[in-house]
């Protein structure tokens, strides 16, 4: 009798110490309020260099330019980069990728209308856990900024 009493004893002894141990589970890392200001006008700065292209790419060809297209073309590469990089020092020597992460944590997506007369184009923050930070635009310009429901603009 007295072994199972002190069987218990070690076995509550063990839980209440495995329950106080702390957890070293990883959190996510949380950015400054000016590291956030600084993605954020990454985004914007990139989707205006892709909102020239566009146009400039529309006025040569009489069509949108796909992602491919945009991506491999002059108005991109030379000027509308060229611009963004003067206006947002980010990304001055930014590498583009043809992949789903066309910059370092940043997702692109860009469709075209069937007959290449219009486009939107979001550009998403892949680091952006919590509140999933994206930039979006179209055709008329226009960028527009979100975030998931809950969280603050």
């Amino acid at each position: 009798m007295r072994a199972k009493g002190i069987a218990l004893i070690v076995a509550l002894l063990a839980f209440k110490l495995g329950a106080a141990t702390p957890q070293y589970g990883q959190k996510d890392a949380t950015l400054s309020a000016d590291a956030v200001h600084a993605r954020h006008s990454l985004a914007v700065s990139f989707l205006r260099a892709i909102n020239t292209a566009e146009v400039d790419y529309k006025f040569k060809r009489g069509t949108y330019a796909s992602k491919e297209a945009l991506l491999a073309s002059e108005e991109f590469t030379v000027r509308g980069m060229a611009w963004a990089a003067r206006n947002d020092p980010q990304l001055a020597n930014a590498h583009l990728s043809s992949g789903p992460e066309i910059l370092p944590g940043w997702s692109l997506r860009l469709n075209l209308t069937a007959e290449g007369n219009g486009y939107d184009v979001l550009l998403e923050d892949l680091t952006d856990k919590t509140c999933g930070y994206a930039a979006g635009s179209d055709e008329r310009g226009v960028i527009r900024q979100s975030k998931v429901i809950d969280c603050e603009i």
